[in-house]
């Protein structure tokens, strides 16, 4: 951004006809780079219209402090974990099995207010990168919990499900777009609840040595609530427990996430009614995400 100073003004200014500059003579004007320092010598009436002349700052700004916020939760979270008497319950009615999904929300939104502002990629690579890694933490925990067999079970059953296509697809969408997000019955609900969450995994879910396929899935956001608030999860329990058991690598920063899936499985991802974003990817190809050109 531009920045205008005086020798005899503290304060440096966005705007040459700044009504609190105080300078006399000429100002001199300069490119920099916004961040903390330059930040801290601005004005408050610069500093506002700053922010005003670029309205995705304000957000981009916005949704990375929300980052930082959940990180210092994780990191709090962690050391939890590391005291002598510290048992997890992750089968417990507290845990929440879904909390990578807020985790990978939070970290897509920062990355993109980033994408669209290069230059506060430096400042922010450290909190985009930490977020990064718990998000794969929290959702290697929940792959753990999740007894393959009875999600594979519920595949079946909606598979064989009779329901016109085009009612199926009214009800997919008007649940996705839902402004509650205490409304957990999705679709699919009848075939894998919550109750179908809390079981424990079976002896027998060993990873499966049957044929996969596999495909990638671009993650949908959290949607506003009624309030405006990013709280509704338009993906159902059956959705994120596939995406968590079956997936090989992760961009969770893009929000893309390719599986290694059974075809019952795979196809009812791809079941047109669901509405979802996902490519099959032909045999051999590469399982690992390509990072964004640096700008």
């Amino acid at each position: 951004m531009d920045m205008v100073t005086w020798d005899d003004d503290n304060f440096v200014h966005s705007n040459p006809a700044c009504r609190e500059a105080i300078g006399t003579g000429p100002g001199q004007t300069r490119r920099v780079r916004f961040g903390p320092d330059s930040a801290f010598s601005m004005c408050g009436c610069c500093r506002v219209e700053s922010v005003a002349a670029d309205a995705g700052l304000a957000d981009a700004v916005f949704d990375l402090v929300t980052l930082y916020e959940v990180l210092q939760e994780e990191a709090e979270e962690a050391e939890h974990r590391q005291e002598p008497d510290y048992v997890p319950d992750f089968l417990g009615p507290n845990f929440n099995r879904d909390h990578w999904r807020n985790l990978q929300f939070r970290l897509s939104v920062a990355a993109e207010g980033v994408r669209a502002h290069p230059w506060l990629h430096d400042w922010a690579r450290p909190a985009l990168t930490r977020a990064a890694a718990y998000v794969e933490r929290r959702c290697e925990e929940q792959r753990t919990l999740i007894d393959t067999a009875t999600l594979e079970r519920a595949a079946v059953a909606l598979q064989q499900r009779e329901q016109s296509t085009e009612q199926l697809a009214q009800t997919w969408q008007a649940w996705r777009q839902r402004e509650d997000w205490r409304v957990n019955t999705s679709p699919d609900d009848a075939y894998y609840d919550r109750n179908a969450r809390l079981h424990p995994p079976s002896p027998r879910n060993a990873p499966s040595s049957a044929a996969t396929v596999e495909i990638s899935v671009r993650l949908p956001p959290i949607g506003p609530d009624e309030d405006g608030f990013r709280l509704v999860e338009p993906l159902s329990m059956w959705e994120i427990a596939a995406l968590a058991a079956y997936r090989t690598t992760a961009d969770w920063a893009g929000s893309v996430v390719t599986l290694a899936a059974p075809p019952v499985v795979v196809q009812e991802l791809l079941h047109p009614t669901r509405g979802l974003d996902v490519t099959p990817l032909p045999p051999g190809a590469s399982r690992v995400p390509q990072p964004p050109a640096a700008s």
